[in-house]
């Protein structure tokens, strides 16, 4: 069922994203409910509440805040999750048991090909609908209150992909009723997890480089630590990340355009791009803490994930594993085992075309008639 203009809308997360998200469909005429998997974002909220918003859009709109997933699905005709990649298979398995068909799912900024672990656990109950995998998140945010949110950006361009395949156009279909036509289509969620997500190629050198910054818990600026030896260390694992996508048939652009088209700056190194948006005052606050999400997202579930990618496609890509290990080692975490969702997909095993297949199909039954090799 294609989501229309008023239709409710159950978003599985209220960090800063999940809020964002809201307020985004609530201004658009929607009705979010949303719902905290820990408990804790919500405690104490009202039913119906007024969520207010300010920066790139400002407003106040009364939004349901879920008790239980079972609240927050009741009626939804759309579920996005908005949550970091690590709560992802959790999730997964506690709202796969209460889908019904006519539903779609988005995952906002989807990593490690989540969705094919989705369409799994729906395989296992003879469910077939719309998954949507998205390259990021709606907004850019910060939360400063239980129902209080700062949108620095709301994103002029999302790249989505869809599975099973011949449902793509019915789930791009309701990503633009719901938040406009911003949504360019990719073939296969692989093209998403891998291709579109620049962040570990950003976020890891500079964080990684500047550790006992965190560490020390000091008030820093990414943009303004990306000197030229942060630069290259991010163009050089941007060329492996590259060539794990031509590996796959995908060619992709650079980093260093991808800064070029989201922040508008002429293109230059990293360094030199990185200074401009520094100097203009715009970009967000360095970590200070070893737990952040850059690092325990953007390593476990960014360069883990490409580096197992590229195995599979038979490359070499030294540089991610060297990273992976040095991190690993400096932050005493195995980064590659925090990685819950790989050994969720059934890829072992798989070469590159099969492996392709499963990123645009996942486990749901095809439609097409033919002589196919059916993967395991």
């Amino acid at each position: 069922m294609t989501a229309v203009r008023g239709d409710k809308v159950a978003i599985l997360g209220a960090g800063a994203i999940g809020l964002a998200t809201a307020a985004v469909l609530a201004d658009r005429g929607h009705r979010p409910a949303v719902w905290s998997p820990r408990g804790r974002s919500l405690v104490g909220m009202p039913p119906t509440s007024p969520l207010a918003a300010t920066g790139a859009l400002d407003g106040s709109w009364e939004i349901t805040c879920a008790a239980d997933l079972p609240t927050a699905l009741s009626s939804a005709d759309t579920i996005i999750l908005a949550l970091d990649a690590n709560g992802h298979a959790d999730v997964m398995d506690a709202v796969a048991p209460l889908l019904q068909p006519g539903t779609t799912v988005i995952i906002e900024a989807a990593h490690s090909l989540g969705a094919v672990y989705l369409s799994r656990l729906l395989h296992d109950r003879g469910i077939r609908l719309p998954v949507v995998s998205w390259s990021t998140a709606i907004a850019t945010a910060h939360r400063t209150g239980p129902l209080t949110v700062d949108i620095r950006t709301i994103r002029p361009r999302i790249d989505a992909a869809v599975m099973p395949g011949d449902m793509r156009d019915a789930g791009i279909a309701t990503c633009r009723t719901l938040f406009g036509d911003r949504f360019a289509t990719r073939t296969d969620a692989l093209a998403i997890a891998l291709l579109s997500n620049c962040n570990p190629i950003f976020h890891v050198p500079v964080c990684l480089l500047n550790v006992s910054r965190v560490e020390h818990g000091e008030t820093w600026a990414p943009y303004g630590h990306t000197t030229p030896s942060v630069g290259r260390l991010m163009e050089a694992l941007d060329r492996e990340r590259i060539a794990i996508g031509a590996a796959f048939g995908h060619e992709i652009h650079s980093v260093n355009e991808h800064f070029h088209r989201s922040f508008r700056i002429p293109l230059g190194s990293m360094a030199e791009m990185n200074a401009t948006l520094f100097a203009a005052g715009r970009g967000p606050r360095g970590p200070r803490d070893i737990a952040h999400r850059y690092f325990a997202q953007d390593i476990s579930y960014g360069l883990v994930f490409a580096a197992a990618m590229a195995r599979s496609a038979g490359i070499a890509a030294p540089l991610h594993e060297a990273t992976i290990d040095l991190a690993s080692a400096a932050l005493g975490r195995d980064f590659t085992a925090d990685n819950t969702l790989i050994p969720l997909l059934g890829l072992q095993g798989l070469d590159r075309d099969d492996v392709l297949k499963r990123a645009s199909e996942g486990y749901f039954p095809t439609t097409s008639q033919g002589n196919e090799r059916p993967l395991p």
